[in-house]
């Protein structure tokens, strides 16, 4: 039997979302954008965003969810591009995506003309991209959280 190669226990543990590639930490601010600006798109056509989720029966009391959806997406997206409690931004706005890909898009139909699921379905791989991978090495969490000199290995 071969002996495996494994990297050093030091090497392991420096692992992080620093090491990934400038190109995410673009693609995570960009998603932060996109959805601080789809929060100022709730705002405006709320009663347009009330009216898809009035046609599911089983959701109770709808008149302040277009509010919350929007208040959630602007002060996510935000977070999400600054790289500030990216987790815990990304799982905020998971059940919105799931609900708006799964539930509400849908009723539109499934097909290529349905141009909001597909963006849907898109933002939510995104976030489930970042829920793994993390914020990387341009933002905030790195900068204050990262950083900071782990002594208890000395």
């Amino acid at each position: 039997m071969e002996a495996v190669n494994h990297p050093p226990l030091a090497a392991r543990r420096n692992r992080n979302s620093a090491s990934n590639p400038v190109w995410m930490d673009a693609l995570r601010v960009l998603l932060g954008l996109f959805l601080f600006i789809k929060g100022f798109s709730f705002l405006n056509n709320s009663s347009d965003v009330y009216y898809l989720l009035s046609q599911q029966h089983s959701i109770g009391e709808l008149s302040k969810a277009p509010f919350f959806f929007s208040v959630v997406h602007m002060l996510g997206g935000l977070m999400i591009a600054f790289g500030c409690l990216t987790r815990l931004a990304l799982l905020c706005q998971i059940p919105i995506l799931m609900g708006a890909a799964l539930v509400v898009n849908p009723q539109q139909g499934v097909s290529t003309d349905n141009r909001e699921l597909w963006v849907s379905l898109l933002v939510l791989s995104l976030l489930m991209f970042f829920m793994i991978k993390g914020p990387g090495r341009y933002s905030i969490d790195h900068k204050y959280f990262r950083s900071l000199p782990d002594s208890s290995h000395d």
